[in-house]
């Protein structure tokens, strides 16, 4: 099985997003025995990219190198104004720069994402949100799986383990990611 790189874009080492992020990386680690990574505190670890020959950081240059090792991406993030946070799309952008004998956005070329967020409330605009951020991520090159995951106030991140339902959803979702 191929290597998954998980980004997490939590906005709090607490947040939602980032607790499915670990459950999912716990999950995919020790109960299917797929080799992971997981990174997250972009907005804390990451500069925002002011110009492509910026030298990059070093935690960039370790996602990048696990980025290099992976054919399968999974982001979590949460919506905000009907849209996806900027630090995402920072670190997106740091890992699409040329570097070495990689070529502008070649990291990411044959490799499949999908998508995972946890919102407040109903998630209304995730939809929409999701497809403004799938259009991005093909510009970058990436195949995008069709679905995404929304937890919400009807599945709560904090459901999973305790609602079976949830469960089989959620893993239903993985596995349709992971086989594809």
């Amino acid at each position: 099985m191929s290597k998954i790189l998980m980004l997490s874009a939590g906005t709090r080492i607490e947040s939602k997003n980032n607790k499915i992020a670990k459950i999912t990386e716990n999950l995919l680690t020790n109960e299917l025995k797929i080799n992971c990574s997981l990174y997250d505190s972009f907005y804390e670890n990451v500069p925002f990219l002011k110009d492509y020959n910026d030298k990059h950081p070093d935690y960039v240059i370790n996602v990048r190198d696990d980025l290099i090792n992976s054919t399968k991406i999974l982001l979590f993030s949460p919506v905000f104004n009907g849209g996806y946070v900027s630090h995402l799309k920072n670190i997106l952008d740091w890992l699409s720069l040329s570097f070495d004998k990689y070529s502008y956005n070649e990291l990411f070329k044959n490799k499949k994402v999908a998508v995972v967020s946890s919102v407040d409330g109903k998630g209304n605009n995730a939809k929409s949100s999701f497809i403004l951020l799938k259009e991005q991520l093909k510009n970058y090159g990436l195949h995008v799986f069709d679905e995404f995951y929304l937890f919400n106030d009807e599945n709560k991140v904090d459901d999973l383990g305790s609602n079976s339902e949830l469960n089989l959803s959620y893993n239903k979702f993985l596995n349709s990611f992971i086989k594809s």
